[in-house]
């Protein structure tokens, strides 16, 4: 039995091959679903590095079964340009995940894996203020990984807490070999962490930003109020909770359903509904099996 896990429309050729020759592009083109725009947070400061802009991509592998191995799209392209290539992108504004005015706020961070880019870009602009002879309040890391040999910019941490732009960092790793597996939500609800975290959050003029996945980000919410309910709510209402989260977009929603059907009823060819239901139903089948 064919197995149709992440099955791609080339893959359709060599299942089918009676197919070569029947499809036309236009057919391809109208049914084939675009790529979704993929988005960066920017990892930099431009007061530390002037006119660059440092992104952090991990790139992504899997297997679609068998030895073979699939790379990502965009985290594979820009995993592998040269110096001096050239690159095409848009500057997005995200204006509720700026760094406060005021450097003497106190801040939370919490993040997990490439999650730490948009923490990276504030911790330089820590350091910046700091280069500037400001005063900078209290700031606390908390930082989930795998293990300590991915490494993640732990030298940029350890000069951040030498020089007291960081006060405490707290790192969490959930495959470290010979430890309990351990993630950054349960490091929040240990008694020591909500010892140290009751006071901060009380504070008037205390930030927290958290950057990692959707789900990740819901806990620690949650595992800040249950340190100090209160005190999340007044955060909260006072916008200085600040979210860079992502998670998987599906392009299988009813609305992406229901638009692949009108743009097959428009375009399509008569001769072609038959090829188009054969097709549909073995992508829902890949789809369903994801």
């Amino acid at each position: 039995m064919t197995s149709f896990t992440g099955l791609k429309w080339l893959d359709l050729f060599k299942i089918f091959p009676g197919l070569s020759g029947q499809v036309s592009i236009r057919f391809l083109l109208c049914s084939m679903k675009k790529n979704h725009p993929r988005s960066y947070s920017i990892a930099s400061c431009k007061g530390v590095v002037g006119s660059q802009l440092h992104l952090c991509v991990g790139r992504y592998l899997y297997s679609r079964g068998g030895s073979n191995m699939e790379r990502g799209i965009c985290s594979n392209f820009l995993t592998n340009v040269d110096p001096g290539d050239e690159i095409l992108f848009k500057l997005e504004s995200a204006p509720s995940f700026h760094y406060p005015l005021d450097p003497s706020c106190p801040i939370i961070f919490i993040c997990t894996g490439t999650g730490f880019a948009p923490i990276r870009g504030l911790l330089q602009k820590r350091s910046y203020f700091r280069s500037r002879g400001e005063k900078l309040g209290p700031a606390f890391l908390f930082f989930g990984s795998r293990c300590t040999d991915e490494g993640l910019f732990h030298d940029e941490i350890k000069g951040h807490l030498n020089d007291s732009v960081l006060t405490k960092c707290f790192m969490s790793y959930s495959r470290e070999p010979g430890q309990p597996k351990e993630y950054t939500t349960d490091r929040l609800q240990t008694d020591r962490i909500k010892t140290v975290l009751a006071p901060i959050l009380a504070k008037a003029n205390t930030h927290i930003f958290i950057c990692g996945s959707a789900n990740m980000a819901e806990q620690s919410k949650s595992s800040l109020a249950n340190i100090s309910k209160s005190s999340m709510e007044n955060i909260t209402a006072d916008g200085r909770i600040h979210c860079d989260v992502f998670g998987a977009l599906s392009p299988n929603t009813p609305s992406a359903r229901r638009r692949s059907s009108r743009l097959s009823t428009v375009f399509l060819e008569p001769e072609e509904d038959n090829v188009f239901e054969l097709l549909k139903s073995a992508v829902t089948c890949s789809e369903d099996s994801d």
